[in-house]
C-alpha cells in the first residue's frame, strides 16, 4: 500500500480547509496553464476540489500533479508564477501567483490575462497594474488570502468591482477612479486581507 493511500495516518480523514482548497486550485491552474489539463478536465477537477469534504477527497484530483500533503518547508519550492511564452500584447487565458509561506510580486511591464489567480497563505501576493499592458478591457482577479494578504494597485481610469467576502478578515477598495477598463475582484479573506488601492493611496 502506498503512503498516499493511507488515510488517517497521514491526516487524510481531516476536513478540507480553505488553505487545502487554495493549494489544490493552484496546482490545477498551473497544470492548465502549461497544457497538462484540458478545459473539460480542469472544470471536472475544480468541481471535485470545491465539493471535497476531507483531504482524502483531494488526492485523486491532484495525485498526478503534486503531493498535496507536503510539509510547509517545501512550499517555498513551489513556483510563484506560471508564465506562457507569447508575443507582447497578446492575451493569455490566466496567470497564477502563489505566496505560500513566502511572497510573490507581479509588477512592471506585463500583459494582462483575462484572469489572475492569487493564493496567499501565511504569505503575500502583490499585483501592480500601473505599467501593465492591457490586452482586454476587463480582468478578473480570484484572490484567496488565508492568514495572508493580497494587495492590488491600479492606475487611474480603472473601475474596480468588489465581489470578495471576509471571514475573520477584511477586504477594501480605496481611491480608485472609474474609467474604460475594469477589474473584478472575487474571492475570500480568511484571517487575512484583500486590498485594492488607487495610485495616490499609500
Amino acid at each position: 500500500m502506498e503512503p498516499s493511500d493511507v488515510g488517517p495516518k497521514y491526516g487524510g480523514h481531516l476536513p478540507v480547509t480553505e488553505m487545502d482548497r487554495a493549494e489544490a486550485m493552484a496546482l490545477l491552474d498551473a497544470a492548465k496553464t502549461h497544457g497538462y489539463l484540458s478545459t473539460d478536465e480542469y472544470e471536472h477537477r475544480t468541481l471535485a476540489v470545491q465539493s471535497a469534504a476531507n483531504r482524502d477527497d483531494l488526492r485523486p484530483v491532484t495525485r498526478d500533479l503534486a503531493n498535496v500533503t507536503q510539509s510547509p518547508a517545501t512550499y517555498a519550492q513551489i513556483p510563484t508564477s506560471y508564465p506562457v511564452a507569447r508575443p507582447s500584447g497578446v492575451a493569455q487565458e490566466s496567470l497564477v501567483k502563489v505566496g505560500f509561506f513566502s511572497g510573490a510580486t507581479l509588477a512592471g511591464r506585463w500583459d494582462t490575462p483575462s484572469q489572475v489567480h492569487c493564493y496567499a497563505a501565511f504569505g503575500g501576493v502583490d499585483i501592480d497594474f500601473t505599467d501593465a499592458v492591457w490586452t482586454s478591457d476587463e480582468v478578473v482577479i480570484d484572490a484567496y488570502a488565508v492568514f495572508g494578504g493580497v494587495n492590488v494597485k491600479v492606475p487611474d481610469g480603472v473601475e474596480v468591482i468588489d465581489r470578495t467576502f471576509a471571514i475573520f478578515g477584511g477586504t477594501s477598495v480605496k481611491r480608485t477612479t472609474p474609467g474604460t477598463r475594469r477589474i473584478i475582484v472575487r474571492g475570500l479573506a480568511l484571517f487575512g486581507g484583500i486590498d485594492v488601492k488607487g495610485p495616490d493611496t499609500n
